[in-house]
């Protein structure tokens, strides 16, 4: 094994890094609250950590998302781009056509030949 892998698989278990985020305030008067996503911009990409089934099944991440993107509108209005309606339809628009794009992606017709 080279230096290099074991530099790149070491572990960061309870590192804080400068960059992260705090977590909301209400987790600290909730017992049974959980964490079930970090994300991060490294490297021009999108890298997740993720507890995918934390919820049991995958189709309530759809709520999850959705609830995300409504609070990411609300909070650039609260920082001073935009409304939140007009953000949302921003995100909505992106969002769907990805959404579209990934859907090609995966589909078993688009990994023929």
């Amino acid at each position: 094994m080279s230096d290099h892998d074991h530099h790149h698989h070491h572990n960061h278990h309870g590192e804080m890094h400068p960059h992260q985020l705090e977590p909301p305030h209400e987790v600290f008067h909730d017992p049974k609250a959980g964490e079930v996503a970090r994300a991060w911009i490294t490297n021009g990409g999108l890298s997740l950590s993720l507890h995918a089934m934390a919820f049991g099944t995958p189709d309530v991440w759809g709520h999850v998302l959705a609830g995300m993107a409504q609070q990411v509108a609300a909070a650039c209005a609260e920082m001073g781009h935009g409304n939140p309606s007009d953000n949302f339809a921003a995100i909505r628009k992106v969002l769907n056509e990805d959404l579209t794009k990934v859907a090609a992606q995966l589909s078993p017709l688009a990994n023929k030949g």
